[in-house]
């Protein structure tokens, strides 16, 4: 049976080893904020689609 004994008073390495367990992963999620694009910033690709429709409606 193991001893508890307090993360303090654990060595670098096992504090380290624990640390490393208790940490979880983003499973494929990107830990990024996910926010909407702001409406007013200027958008290469939105103006190029919105040329591209302006010259199909003619």
């Amino acid at each position: 049976m193991k001893r508890f004994v307090p993360i303090e008073k654990m060595s670098k390495k096992k504090r380290a080893e624990y640390y490393k367990k208790q940490r979880k992963d983003w499973g494929g999620l990107s830990p990024e904020t996910r926010r909407p694009p702001e409406k007013k910033l200027y958008s290469r690709a939105k103006e190029k689609a919105m040329s591209a429709a302006q010259r199909s409606d003619y």
